[in-house]
């Protein structure tokens, strides 16, 4: 079994957070940190909370290349439907589809870095509000402690993916079946600042929120932050 000191390779500050947590953001220096198979691994990470959020949470911004190889669609979505169900079937509607691909674009994905029930919606809610963030913090302003951060960087990658496939599927037609290959990719860990409210939590200034109920680790989070008022 092997063990990690949660301690800041920069500054050598303490590291903290919840027990299944594999990123770590240092309150003294800045610096991200995920765990890896031979210890912490540094990490890009931009904080935009400030040390007096009401709640700041982890996520992830994902640049990527997304190579769209086949994007296949019905053309005839009411008379399939009634006709044959709602489930796409290549051989019964090969008169009524459309198949393109071979198209690539630059896109920045933005997603929670811990489970929620849904978290491909969010991201996709989420991505279309990127320029609705707040600043970054400036050097020498105060910085908050976090914890939640429990999605890793080789899984943010796939949930890029999946937040891409989910903004395909929102366009305005019938889509059947897509091949979607994401290249150059980049991750960053951002810090947002979250605002509880009755049954929902509000992230940042994107207008875009989530149920509290739908976070597993919802009440460890509370508590971490609730210890450190």
């Amino acid at each position: 079994m092997r063990i990690t000191r949660l301690v800041c390779g920069h500054c050598g500050d303490i590291l903290s957070g919840l027990g299944q947590d594999k990123l770590f953001f240092c309150s003294n220096c800045g610096r991200g940190w995920s765990l890896g198979e031979k210890g912490l691994d540094p990490m890009q990470v931009q904080c935009r909370a400030p040390a007096d959020s009401h709640l700041p949470l982890p996520f992830w911004m994902v640049r990527a290349t997304v190579h769209v190889l086949k994007r296949t669609v019905r053309n005839e979505f009411t008379a399939t439907m009634l006709k044959f169900g709602s489930r796409y079937e290549e051989d019964v509607l090969s008169a009524k589809k459309t198949e393109t691909g071979g198209r690539s674009d630059r896109r920045t994905f933005l997603f929670p870095a811990f489970p929620v029930d849904g978290l491909p919606g969010t991201g996709v809610s989420l991505s279309e509000h990127i320029h609705d963030l707040p600043n970054k913090l400036g050097a020498g302003d105060p910085l908050p402690d976090i914890c939640g951060g429990y999605i890793s960087p080789a899984d943010s990658v796939v949930l890029a993916r999946c937040v891409a496939v989910g903004q395909e599927t929102e366009k305005a037609d019938w889509l059947a079946e897509i091949e979607i290959v994401l290249s150059s990719v980049k991750s960053t860990l951002i810090i947002l600042p979250c605002i509880p409210e009755v049954e929902k939590v509000a992230i940042a200034e994107t207008g875009v929120s989530f149920f509290r109920r739908s976070v597993p680790a919802w009440s460890g989070i509370i508590d971490y932050q609730s210890s450190r008022a």
